[in-house]
């Protein structure tokens, strides 16, 4: 970034009042000494927020109101010329060169110009002004491909009416905040619309912001306790240049409904700074393959070009189906479909990720393949078809879930493909293993994908996990130095940042929780170059003031604290809050001492908002209680296995698996026995075949999306291990973290004609072995009566109706089963 430090200058005599006694001024003794002008013609929309945001921001420091016109007059000291005027052309300072909210602030004896490239988004016809005038414009949409595709796309835009901010009483909410008349001024300058898009660029408002933060103000969280605003009755205009361009195009905090957030909600995200990334990456976002074969014409016409699952084409999986990522009439259609993107619409990218929860087709073409390769095989071939019709535009496709890593079979990508790397885990990023991987994995893509041709996403959405996304927070996840960390790594190497927020019903989730993450992600997306600490340290004493030590102490706390190896959410996902009753307590505790330091004032009422985002002590503490006495009552009565000393498995007891709808023994058994010998864990897992034919094609690479065996151990000195093996024998283990851990265990297998057999043996280490070495072996002593373990052994057969088994379960309609849940683990015992 080209930044000059004058404005630091200028903060600083501001803040001092120390003003050389003839330097012009803008706000003299609490009194109006300069006016804002701007363009009377083709003036873009956050230009004018831009405009109204300083006379704001300068009556909220000093109590003068400037006033906004459209031409100057000469009788006023100082002009301020907001946004590209023609004015501003005579002084030599044009938006030439500016991109993706870039500005330039220069000022002269006299005057001072705020101008950034600025951008007036238009919706691409036809588009649906609200949910149902959906089915209106899709018909029209099918009209106009009509010749491109022998049935019909889904509408790429179809919910934008979502990303427009203008609710019916716009001019009365524009009057109210910023001051009477606002609305008329909203509606000069060639306006017509009551409201903006998020897409909008405001490279104008970010140099209004950067010019308001140089004279101290910050706004730290989207609500009127959440902006700092200092208090100078003069204001200097000094003399300064200065050129500042973000260190990321793309800088998109997604907004759930955008068009239902409240004036606030949506302002804070234009003052920090962040964009849509429209002028980079379009409309682009995640998942956009299915608009290829989500339309229920494509179904009916072309099911061959649907995955073949179980031998049925999948054209129903969250209605829009699985595409088979082998089909040429799939891939030729994918082709059609963004060429005419790019002809009709000018679009800079298209998007062919595929939908959540992907699935590997069975067919003969796909057959032998992971995830991996054929996504981007796939991704990759259409490329090559678009770099030579159209080698100025990008194709994108996501390194997501079990397509994640990039596939060996392909050593270079086509230039015009760009990769969006999603959810990594930015909270993990201070555990040295967990980076160590994430930079290979960065690095891997480097080697592969064309320059600049990376962007990451990552979803921040931890505070609406739970039963209900609305309950309070029992542990926050806060996490300002690992975000800062991805960010300046990834500087030179990333386009942007995307991600997911937490965020219900129109509205941020525990933005007091999660403010100060999300303030650091933006400084970052603008100068990730600069030191993090300094930063805080800033944050605590303008946001806190008495009580900044504190609020250090307990963000601190809580940032270093959150669970790093939880999988407790379904599917055995991460839950970072789910730590325990002692941490959430301390955290607390740490609050309720800043908020008497803080006092009756402004810092305690901010103090008062994040304890009141929390879940109630009383509450926490019933909770926690409950959860203890209920474990201890399931495992109570937890099912026994026992094994026997020894490595002669003929003397162990058999163990048959359950069907985990019926909690009855399964029609296709699976059996296990156990041992152990010389610091080992031995298992014995028979599994019973009828299928051994059509068991290769259940087998994946990936292990977990195929046919497999799951393994859960809980030692008496870690909660818990866990191991999936496929009928091959590859493994894919965690602590329970995937990837994190390695068990080193001798894994066998033999294949019969009506059978297949797992013998596992797990090396174990003792506790101090292990404390040297945690992320490898098991950590635990042999299991006893009086010391046991707690287990689970599971198979899941990836069948037309999926068959899984467990040792210990319960019944479940559903059939999905949760045998990694420590409630539900079965007990072990060697005698």
């Amino acid at each position: 970034m080209n930044k000059l430090f004058a404005f630091l200058i200028f903060a600083l005599l501001g803040l001092l009042n120390v003003v050389a006694e003839n330097a012009p001024m803008i706000v003299k003794d609490g009194k109006a000494n300069a006016q804002i002008v701007i363009a009377a013609e083709n003036r873009p929309r956050m230009a004018t927020l831009a405009a109204l945001e300083l006379q704001r921001g300068i009556q909220k420091i000093s109590g003068a109101r400037l006033p906004i016109v459209t031409a100057s007059d000469a009788n006023v000291p100082v002009k301020i010329y907001v946004g590209k005027s023609p004015e501003a052309e005579k002084l030599g300072v044009s938006e030439d060169g500016l991109k993706y909210g870039a500005f330039r602030i220069k000022s002269g004896e006299n005057w001072l110009i705020l101008m950034g490239s600025d951008f007036d988004f238009i919706p691409m016809e036809p588009w649906a002004s609200r949910h149902t005038d959906i089915p209106r414009a899709q018909k029209e949409w099918d009209e106009k491909v009509k010749g491109k595709t022998d049935s019909s796309w889904l509408l790429p835009w179809r919910g934008v009416y979502k990303s427009k901010w203008g609710p019916k009483d716009f001019e009365q909410i524009l009057d109210s905040y910023y001051g009477e008349g606002s609305s008329s001024t909203w509606k000069s300058g060639g306006n017509s619309l009551s409201g903006f898009w998020c897409h909008d660029e405001g490279g104008t408002l970010n140099a209004v912001c950067h010019f308001l933060n140089t004279l101290g103000m910050r706004w730290y969280m989207p609500e009127s306790g959440g902006e700092v605003i200092p208090a100078m009755s003069s204001i200097p205009l000094l003399i300064t240049e200065e050129e500042v361009r973000p260190d990321y195009a793309i800088r998109h905090q997604m907004y759930y409904n955008y068009s239902g957030f409240s004036f606030d909600e949506v302002l804070w995200n234009k003052r920090l700074g962040m964009n849509f990334g429209h002028e980079k990456f379009g409309i682009a976002f995640a998942h956009g393959l299915h608009l290829v074969h989500g339309h229920e014409l494509m179904q009916k016409k072309h099911p061959e070009y649907y995955a073949l699952i179980n031998g049925k084409r999948d054209t129903e999986h969250r209605t829009y189906g699985t595409p088979c990522l082998m089909s040429e009439g799939l891939f030729k259609e994918t082709i059609s479909f963004a060429r005419f993107l790019f002809d009709e619409y000018d679009l800079p990218v298209v998007d062919i990720w595929p939908g959540d929860g992907l699935k590997t087709c069975q067919c003969d073409l796909c057959k032998g393949k992971d995830a991996p390769e054929l996504v981007w095989n796939f991704a990759d071939r259409v490329s090559k078809e678009i770099y030579k019709t159209h080698p100025d535009r990008i194709i994108n496709c996501g390194a997501y879930a079990n397509y994640r890593q990039s596939p060996d079979t392909i050593k270079k990508f086509s230039p015009n493909l760009s990769v969006s790397i999603a959810n990594r885990g930015c909270p993990m990023f201070d555990d040295p293993e967990k980076w160590a991987d994430y930079v290979k994995d960065i690095e891997s893509w480097r080697e592969k994908i064309a320059a600049g041709r990376i962007l990451r996403t990552e979803n921040i959405r931890y505070h609406i996990y739970g039963e209900t996304e609305t309950e309070p927070v029992p542990f926050p996840i806060i996490f300002p130095h690992t975000m800062a960390k991805d960010l300046k790594y990834l500087n030179g190497i990333a386009m942007g940042l995307r991600g997911e927020m937490s965020q219900v019903g129109g509205e941020w989730k525990a933005i007091g929780l999660g403010h100060i993450t999300i303030y650091v992600q933006s400084r970052f997306l603008w100068d990730a170059d600069q030191d993090v600490e300094p930063l805080l340290d800033e944050y605590y004493k303008l946001f806190y003031g008495p009580a900044a030590a504190k609020m250090k102490e307990a963000f601190t706390f809580a940032e270093q604290n959150y669970n790093r190896k939880d999988t407790s959410r379904s599917g055995g996902r991460n839950d970072p809050r789910n730590v325990s009753l002692k941490v959430s307590l301390r955290f607390r505790d740490l609050l309720d001492e800043a908020r008497v330091e803080a006092g009756d004032t402004v810092y305690g009422k901010r103090i008062e908002k994040i304890i009141s985002e929390l879940e109630p002590r009383d509450s926490l503490v019933t909770k926690y209680g409950e959860k203890e006495k209920n474990l201890k009552k399931s495992r109570e009565k937890a099912p026994l296995a026992v094994g026997v000393l020894g490595s002669d498995l003929s003397k162990a007891a058999e163990y048959t698996l359950k069907d985990v709808k019926t909690a009855e023994p399964a029609d296709v058994k699976t059996k296990f026995k156990i041992v152990w010998d010389k610091n080992a864990l031995i298992l014995e897992i028979v599994c019973d075949e009828p299928d051994m034919k059509g068991l290769a094609d259940r087998t994946t690479s990936t292990v977990w999306d195929g046919d497999h065996i799951a393994i859960a151990l809980e030692t008496q000195n870690h909660s818990y291990y866990k191991m999936e093996i496929n009928p091959n024998g590859e493994i894919v283990e965690g602590d329970p973290v995937t990837n994190r851990w390695k068990s080193l265990a001798d894994v066998k297998v033999e294949k019969g004609t009506d059978s297949w057999r797992l013998n596992v043996r797990i090396p174990t280490v003792g506790a101090d072995e292990a404390s040297s070495d945690p992320m490898h072996r098991v950590s635990g002593s042999m299991p006893s009566v009086e010391d046991p373990w707690y287990f689970n052994i599971a198979r899941v057969r990836n069948i037309k109706e999926s068959d899984r088994q467990a040792f210990s379960t319960r019944k479940d309609k559903k059939g999905k089963g949760d045998w990694y849940s420590v409630s539900k683990f079965g007990r072990l015992e060697i005698k």
